[in-house]
């Protein structure tokens, strides 16, 4: 799932990945185990070698949220709270068995300072997941539902093989109810 994160596509990750697989300790992960819990301190960024994560916040209803995914061949955490060395606002949580590797904050911040170049990718992964998130805001205001909806099936066409439905309406905001009815418009126009 290389588009679902626009991110993936605007810098080469290459170094950094590289990096990650030679000196990052390899974790695996159960279906359903957690990387980090909402409210614990994130002390790790990693590179999932395979499987996904979701990524969940709970409301003051006691009600969870999906703000976000990822999947193989990208990275996993909570990056403005292992920077800050902070605690997380998300649950990040296995989809399915995952293999992971690991940095801590020490070994992301070594790499960064180990050369200009590195320090210069570092501020423009900072800068493409600020414009990553404005951009979602952005959607949430000016697209309808049913256009966020096939904006991303668009862009993910194999996505409901990895999610559920009612997943789904939650990462776009929107009830499984309204997702349901979207869907079968949609039908109806193809």
């Amino acid at each position: 799932m290389k588009d679902f994160n626009k991110y993936t596509s605007h810098i080469n990750f290459s170094p950094v990945i590289g990096f990650t697989i030679q000196q990052g300790k390899p974790v695996n992960y159960k279906k359903g185990e957690y990387f980090v819990r909402q409210g614990e301190i994130c002390k790790t960024l990693g590179f999932v070698a395979s499987g996904s994560f979701r990524y969940c916040c709970i409301n003051s209803l006691g009600e969870v949220n999906i703000v976000g995914y990822t999947f193989e061949e990208s990275f996993v955490g909570n990056y403005p709270a292992v920077q800050l060395q902070d605690k997380s606002n998300v649950d990040i949580q296995a989809l399915c068995d995952c293999t992971v590797y690991e940095l801590t904050h020490q070994q992301v911040n070594d790499f960064y300072e180990a050369n200009a170049e590195n320090q210069r990718l570092g501020r423009h992964i900072a800068e493409t997941l600020l414009w990553e998130v404005y951009d979602r805001m952005i959607s949430m205001y000016s697209l309808t539902p049913e256009e966020r909806y096939l904006e991303i099936l668009n862009r993910c066409p194999g996505l409901l093989k990895l999610i559920t439905l009612k997943e789904l309406a939650s990462y776009l905001l929107i009830r499984p109810e309204t997702l349901s009815r979207i869907r079968k418009r949609v039908v109806r126009k193809q």
